[in-house]
């Protein structure tokens, strides 16, 4: 026998399951190694957790900015404070506040829990990710936030 007409070796499987094996068109794959796992289209259990209600962070930054002011009374910091205290007027008031996205609001309230444990990292570790993505939207008040956590720091120490 010619060994160019020798038939490979089958191992003992039969036509119809080398078909199985071969062909992909009508296979289902379930859990294929491209899918995303599903718990990331969840809710995160953090994010719920810090989720805090939208009137007690506001009173945290308006606490956050007295302190500051009764802090900077003259000089360079003062007119920082007073145009910081402007910036940050629409996540002062309630109705303008609302109108934001909720994980916005969610990162906000986390920011205003970070700074007031004086987390001042933390705060600007959750600014930084806020700035990279919403600066387009929101970047008066967002700038105002960095010199609020400047200054918080700036006033404890």
């Amino acid at each position: 026998m010619n060994p160019t007409t020798t038939p490979p070796h089958d191992n003992g499987v039969t036509v119809m399951e080398k078909e199985k094996l071969s062909d992909f068109r009508n296979a289902i794959f379930e859990n294929h190694w491209n899918d995303p796992p599903k718990k990331i289209f969840h809710k995160n259990k953090d994010e719920e957790l810090h989720d805090l209600d939208l009137v007690q962070w506001q009173a945290r930054l308006q606490a956050l900015l007295e302190n500051c002011q009764a802090t900077f009374t003259t000089g360079p910091n003062k007119r920082i404070l007073l145009d910081t205290n402007k910036r940050l007027q629409p996540l002062l008031e309630t109705s303008q506040a609302e109108q934001f996205d909720k994980p916005v609001l969610v990162s906000v309230g986390q920011l205003c829990q970070a700074l007031h444990e004086q987390e001042w990292d933390k705060a600007s570790d959750i600014h930084q990710k806020l700035m990279t993505s919403e600066y387009e939207r929101h970047g008066n008040w967002l700038l105002g936030m960095k010199r609020l956590i400047d200054l918080s720091q700036k006033a404890a120490a």
